[in-house]
């Protein structure tokens, strides 16, 4: 859909396609554009996710859901056209959580759009491709406007590294990507000097104990196996090797092996008991059910034998640096909370990754990236996403406040845009409270 413009010259009606409107109606100090359909987004400052650089007092003319040009000249709506006025605001790309587990809450009610939506999630890829034919429905519905859902992509399933392969052979033979770092030790097993000893043994007392309730081992499986495996972290914890752990790096960047490190997964398996969880005030957005499994899952987790408990949270710790290690070496990294999982609460759960993400040691630019550039490029859609553009999806987020000076501002949300639909800060507070309201008696 082309937006058609209306400027007007001393007088003389000129209209012009967004694409051509400077060069065919040229410039006027007291001209200005007029647009009838859609949205103005007047004064905004756009952040390019590529460098960082920030273009100021520019106007963002969307419609049908798409960025239809991009000036610094005045532009008027008139008609049924809406003005966002983004001074002060700072916009960039839709935030998008490359791992989760949405779908499988998809008839939840209320499901857990309304809290992506407001923490600016505008795409999430789901790790359950049997749900891959909702899903395509899902899409065709929020397009047409009979919900309002981020873009459910599915793009692989799950990959978990293989305890009993090492992670340089996963990669040589083309594994694509690595969530988790691998899971369990994961990769990090092959930083260990002593790598093969370490598996052979792991491997042979087995690795996930018998008897247990699966739910409940999803949620958390460090709950029922953080005592006997800590050893094995342990060992590898002795035994890692920075340089070991940089070559593996260099095989990811030549094997174009991606990591969706899901730190935060990480931390709240790590961290199963901790106060910060248990008294989150985000609980409010969570079923009474949930709740009672995670807080159940954590009184398990709480009765490790506090040795153990170090260790893995040692562990996690060399998690973090291997993260900024295999970054700063150039591995590709995106942000994927693993919604789904113990303590993570839809939407939150992003922001959470954020800040794992920054305490690893990943720039504010870096962390941006993570969830908006780096996607576009892993899912082949640079040409519709990933950056503020003309022609590109018109899924934005307003900010409050710069994303490059902390990532604290990456949750400083003014306003959201999701196909052809805008959220004020308003909408999305609402958003929240109607999730909050549903679960307030459970």
């Amino acid at each position: 859909m082309t937006v058609k413009l209306k400027k007007r010259l001393s007088g003389v009606l000129c209209v012009a396609a967004a694409s051509s409107l400077l060069a065919a109606c040229g410039s006027s100090g007291d001209s200005a554009t007029e647009v009838e359909h859609g949205f103005v987004i007047s004064n905004a400052t756009i952040v390019d996710t590529r460098d960082g650089s920030l273009q100021q007092g520019r106007t963002i003319v969307v419609d049908g859901g798409k960025i239809q040009t991009i000036t610094s000249e005045r532009v008027r709506a008139t008609g049924a056209a809406q003005e966002v006025d983004a001074s002060g605001k700072y916009v960039v790309p839709g935030y998008i959580d490359m791992h989760t587990h949405v779908m499988e809450a998809i008839d939840l009610q209320p499901n857990f759009f309304p809290l992506m939506i407001a923490n600016g999630v505008t795409a999430f890829r789901d790790q359950d491709l049997a749900s891959e034919e909702r899903g395509a429905q899902l899409n065709a519905d929020s397009a047409a406007g009979l919900v309002d859902a981020p873009e459910a992509i599915f793009a692989g399933g799950e990959a978990h590294l293989n305890p009993a392969e090492s992670t340089f052979d996963a990669s040589n033979r083309g594994m694509p990507y690595i969530d988790h770092l691998g899971a369990g030790m994961g990769l990090l097993v092959d930083c260990s000097t002593q790598a093969q000893d370490i598996r052979t043994e792991f491997l042979a007392q087995g690795y996930r104990p018998s008897g247990i309730n699966m739910a409940h081992f999803i949620l958390n499986p460090r709950a029922y196996d953080g005592n006997q495996n800590a050893r094995f972290y342990q060992r590898v914890l002795d035994t890692y090797d920075e340089n070991t752990c940089e070559a593996l790096s260099q095989a990811f960047v030549h094997n174009g092996t991606w990591q969706i490190p899901s730190l935060i997964r990480l931390r709240t398996q790590d961290w199963g008991n901790d106060p910060l969880y248990r008294q989150d005030p985000n609980l409010i957005y969570v079923e009474g059910s949930r709740r009672a499994n995670w807080n159940e899952v954590g009184d398990m987790f709480s009765a490790l034998p506090a040795d153990a408990v170090t260790t893995l949270q040692n562990y996690y710790e060399l998690q973090k640096r291997a993260t900024l290690l295999m970054q700063r070496s150039g591995v590709k990294v995106l942000s994927g909370s693993d919604i789904g999982g113990i303590w993570l609460i839809a939407g939150f759960s992003l922001q959470q990754e954020f800040q794992e993400l920054a305490a690893a040691g990943l720039s504010p630019l870096e962390v941006l990236q993570t969830t908006t550039l780096n996607p576009a490029e892993f899912l082949n859609r640079q040409a519709s996403m990933g950056t503020v553009e003309e022609g590109k999806n018109a899924d934005l987020v307003l900010l409050d406040a710069n994303p490059l000076d902390s990532v604290d501002n990456l949750a400083k949300i003014d306003g959201v845009f999701l196909k052809g639909r805008y959220f004020s800060k308003a909408d999305l507070e609402e958003l929240k409270r109607g999730v909050a309201d549903a679960y307030a008696n459970q």
